[in-house]
């Protein structure tokens, strides 16, 4: 068997899964399973919310392999989580070999979904925000133009490498102006608050609350903690955003 292979699939596996935000429990789970196919004496895997620690050792080798992985970007892909769930599963039940899981992983990062069709169903779930919060066919116009302008804002955010902080406050902030924009100019006898919020939705740390208790309730309060905090701070960092952007859009009309 190639341990530095397997090492190498393992901690791929677990980057994925905790850069597509899943639970930390969940990532060690799987690349302890993953880890386990080797057969050696000790196998551990530690995940944290910004880094992987993974341990293989047997009295068969010299010196035991340990590989050390920093995490700096999350992000929600649900799908990706499933992905490596199939290959890990796959692997441990021996249907594919561990070159092949591998190359599984690696593929996993391809583009799934034109950037155009992203767009059109972030104005689409704006939209339906509004409809939820109970707004009427002007309120969901008019989310599902911010919704547009909010997907054009985070494609330009990307392309700067802005920070996580600074990419929230600032896609607040436009979207903000353009609700009292359309308000003042287009639509005068629209709800902008069901237009902002319907807006801001896709930018709610939603599931990094979810994660936060369940890691908690597993017993990870490190990274239980560490998850509450981020949703905190992105909270934090939306609210800022909606005020500068109500403040500026007051100035402008």
């Amino acid at each position: 068997m190639d341990y530095k292979t397997l090492m190498d699939t393992a901690i791929l596996a677990g980057r994925i899964m905790l850069e597509s935000n899943a639970e930390t429990y969940r990532v060690e789970d799987t690349m302890n399973r993953i880890l386990k196919t080797s057969k050696f004496e000790t196998t551990e895997a530690l995940a944290m919310t910004t880094g992987l620690v993974a341990t293989l050792d047997d009295p068969s080798i010299d010196d035991p392999i340990t590989i050390v992985k920093r995490i700096s970007i999350r992000d929600i892909n649900l799908n990706n989580i499933t992905k490596v769930n199939t290959i890990s599963r796959q692997l441990t039940s021996e249907k594919i070999t561990i070159s092949e899981a591998y190359a599984a992983l690696q593929s996993i990062g391809e583009v799934q979904y034109k950037r155009l069709y992203k767009d059109i169903a972030t104005a689409a779930l704006t939209a339906s925000f509004a409809l939820l919060l109970g707004g009427g066919f002007f309120e969901i116009l008019a989310a599902g133009i911010n919704g547009g302008l909010l997907a054009l804002v985070l494609k330009g955010e990307k392309k700067l490498d802005m920070g996580s902080f600074v990419r929230n406050v600032l896609s607040s902030a436009v979207i903000s102006v353009g609700a009292v924009l359309m308000q003042s100019f287009i639509f005068p006898t629209v709800n902008m608050n069901i237009v902002i919020i319907g807006t801001i939705m896709p930018l709610v740390p939603g599931t990094a609350i979810t994660n936060a208790i369940r890691d908690t309730l597993q017993g990870d309060y490190m990274s239980g903690g560490a998850k509450a905090l981020e949703a905190f701070v992105v909270a934090l960092s939306i609210a800022l955003g909606v005020a500068i952007g109500l403040v500026i859009g007051g100035a402008l009309y």
